[in-house]
């Protein structure tokens, strides 16, 4: 992983509501080219959680060998433990930069203990996973948090593994406490909202989902630290606050694409 500005993807959806890498393909690579240093596939705006792992590795294996896979993490988390596995060691054989894991959800009371344990028998069935491994901090839709004390452990039980972490939760104490305990740990801010004062403490750059809208702006912005124009950002970005954030970017994406099959979503948001 590098620093920069990621797009979270959305995923284009076939008519039969497969994942569609045909439409993703010229999608993917137009971001790449106006703007944006990698992208993250399939995470929470690509509605993984929605397909299945076979749906999944099929659409990671159609980017891969399409796209520069060193510019592009992947989101590898699942609430199974063998599914984690194989999209985890999917991810590292097709060379992406990264996988995106999420803690194991559902159980929500688990503790840290648990979180421990799921990790560490994730990590003994993956070859190779040093340093391709970036937390999913996503609580409110994992109900369970990365929090400060929990990262320290995986860091230290799994050394070198763990690269960085991205923060869908946008906590900004959160994300400076972890990055004054961790030099060089790559913290990813989930919203390029407060990018300008990220960047200030020491965050990579962001994994956004609606990066994909002002790609050239988030890039600009991340490149000067320009005040006035990362107040422009953290506006636009502050227009899509109370929407769900899906719909949102799906209905904008089709209408600069001018294709309402973007708006197509597998259910349960479609």
């Amino acid at each position: 992983m590098q620093r920069g500005i990621y797009a979270a993807t959305l995923t284009p959806v076939a008519p039969a509501l497969d994942p569609d890498p045909a439409k993703a393909i010229p999608y993917y690579r137009d971001l790449l080219g106006r703007g944006c240093d990698g992208l993250n596939i399939l995470g929470t705006t690509g509605e993984a959680m929605s397909f299945s792992v076979e749906q999944r590795i099929a659409f990671m294996e159609a980017i891969a060998s399409a796209l520069p896979p060193d510019r592009i993490s992947c989101g590898s988390g699942a609430a199974a433990l063998a599914d984690a596995v194989r999209l985890t060691q999917a991810a590292i054989d097709l060379n992406f930069a990264a996988a995106l894991v999420m803690p194991p959800f559902f159980y929500r009371d688990v503790g840290d203990d648990g979180v421990v344990k799921f990790f560490d028998a994730l990590f003994s069935g993956v070859r190779a996973p040093e340093g391709r491994i970036l937390l999913y901090n996503f609580p409110r839709m994992s109900g369970i948090t990365f929090h400060a004390g929990l990262v320290d452990r995986l860091i230290r039980e799994f050394p070198g593994t763990i690269v960085g972490m991205k923060d869908s939760s946008n906590d900004r104490a959160l994300q400076r406490e972890l990055l004054e305990r961790h030099e060089g740990l790559l913290v990813y801010p989930g919203s390029e909202q407060h990018l300008v004062e990220a960047l200030s403490y020491g965050a990579a750059g962001c994994i956004s989902g609606s990066v994909c809208l002002w790609p050239e702006l988030a890039q600009e912005v991340y490149k000067t630290r320009d005040a006035a124009k990362g107040a422009e950002l953290a506006r636009l970005r502050g227009e899509l606050d109370g929407r769900p954030l899906i719909p949102a970017v799906r209905a904008a994406t089709a209408a600069v694409r001018r294709d309402r099959t973007w708006e197509l979503s597998p259910p349960p948001l479609g």
